[in-house]
């Protein structure tokens, strides 16, 4: 079953309600067709519910047999045979056709291992349901396609899944049912062969953007950022350059630690190559950079500090006695949000937080935004938040890098798309050329999708 967030309302109590019985106002919840819980009682205990976000149930520093069978509740015993559950694991992973070394440790994983380690530890475990929240945000195509044969194995062995996602080609290759949400309110159950062109002509198109980048600044040939030939931990031999006004998407297939670009962005020296951007050697040069980093509402504010404090954060570069003079945060509070907004940031909704992280950026007016994964667990009015805002900066000569792991998002504003692949190799589209490769793929699922409908549709 796919479920689809037009927007973040009630998303977060959803899946808390599912996992845990809390205090209920009205309703009741059956899981397996068992009343689990009900406004008239408080049972306060779990549910058999396994929710994936990341690898955030796994532990780093142990083998995938010790997660699988060791940590995890109803777990009774007392010695531990490693030998016994490695063979177990080895067992399971030949069922579902993988082939990950059982000695490993979690760490030292691919994403997509994880996440089916993370399945598998929850088939061991009987769990009712697993929750599978935006994972494909996280992968590229062709392990996509692995964790959908992994998913359609349990499935058809009595597992559910509930898949959290706002991409209709994933829903569309996923799931058997999608459900839309809007406002804390399941408004509309599709079938799976409705689910793509009913996502896409009529609840996805409000949110929209325009396909074109309407910027008239951007100047051909000024570049205003280089990376040459750099080298440092898990950077090898990355090199690209952006133009000024201009807004490129990396697409990162190589599974490199974008952590290392950020260092070096705050100014560590590459252990080979070089990093240039305009005007780096003036006073105050680092503001000529931004970055976004991924979930910015919960990364990029100051939960306990005010509204004012927040926004005016790098800003005393471009107006002088700032932080001693309150009327001046005061009105440009008021002309940034349109009204006094007092309180803490941790009490704003969750599209106030987003916006107010957008604006400080806008309002530091830097040379070029370095974007981390922006779309990665969104809903769809955030999703359409960051596109419009991404659409100003580029309006106003900044330049913009979009980094991310799905090829189409994105794809709407970027001027050039960059693809780091395998053995250092890398491949650099322009947007018409881009558009007719993304149109033919789309086109392709589209009929290997039909095809599939009718040989079902025959049995």
């Amino acid at each position: 079953m796919g479920l689809v967030p037009l927007d973040s309302y009630g998303l977060d109590e959803f899946i808390d309600c599912m996992c845990n019985n809390r205090q209920l106002l009205y309703g009741r919840i059956y899981i397996r067709e068992r009343l689990v819980n009900t406004y008239a009682v408080r049972p306060r205990t779990k549910n058999n519910v396994y929710s994936i976000l990341k690898d955030e149930n796994l532990i780093q520093g142990l083998p995938a047999a010790d997660n699988v069978f060791l940590i995890r509740e109803g777990y009774k015993g007392f010695f531990i045979d490693d030998a016994l559950i490695q063979k177990q694991l080895k067992r399971l992973f030949g069922e579902v056709g993988m082939d990950i070394s059982i000695k490993k440790k979690v760490k030292e994983l691919t994403v997509l291992e994880k996440y089916m380690i993370e399945i598998i530890k929850a088939a061991v475990g009987k769990a009712d349901v697993v929750i599978l929240r935006d994972v494909g945000s996280s992968l590229h195509p062709e392990e996509m396609e692995k964790l959908e044969r992994v998913v359609r194995y349990y499935a058809d062995r009595g597992l559910s899944f509930v898949y959290i996602s706002t991409r209709t080609e994933e829903l569309a290759q996923l799931c058997d049912r999608a459900s839309l949400m809007s406002r804390g309110r399941i408004i509309k159950i599709l079938e799976h062969d409705r689910i793509r062109e009913n996502l896409e002509d009529h609840y996805f198109f409000p949110y929209q953007l325009l396909k074109e980048n309407e910027s008239g600044i951007r100047e051909e040939g000024q570049k205003i950022f280089r990376c040459e030939n750099v080298w440092h931990n898990s950077i090898q031999n990355m090199s690209f350059d952006v133009e000024k006004g201009e807004c490129l998407l990396i697409h990162n297939y190589n599974d490199l630690d974008w952590n290392d670009f950020l260092t070096l962005l705050s100014g560590e020296k590459p252990q080979k190559g070089r990093i240039w951007w305009e005007g780096r050697k003036k006073k105050n040069a680092k503001r000529d950079i931004a970055i976004i980093l991924e979930n910015p509402a919960e990364t990029m504010l100051f939960s306990q500090m005010s509204y004012e404090d927040n926004l005016c954060l790098h800003l005393d570069h471009r107006i002088g006695s700032l932080w001693w003079s309150r009327n001046k945060r005061k009105s440009i509070v008021r002309e940034i949000a349109g009204r006094d907004i007092s309180g803490r940031v941790k009490d704003l909704p969750l599209r106030e937080k987003y916006e107010l992280v957008y604006n400080k950026i806008m309002l530091q007016n830097p040379r070029i935004i370095f974007c981390m994964f922006p779309y990665r667990n969104v809903d769809v009015k955030t999703r359409q938040l960051t596109n419009s805002f991404l659409q100003k900066y580029l309006a106003a000569g900044i330049a913009v890098v979009i980094i991310t792991l799905d090829m189409r998002d994105g794809a709407a504003i970027a001027d050039r798309i960059l693809l780091f692949g395998k053995n250092q190799s890398r491949m650099i589209f322009g947007k018409e050329e881009f558009e007719k490769i993304v149109l033919n793929d789309s086109e392709s699922d589209r009929v290997k999708s039909t095809k599939e409908q009718k040989e079902n549709d025959k049995k």
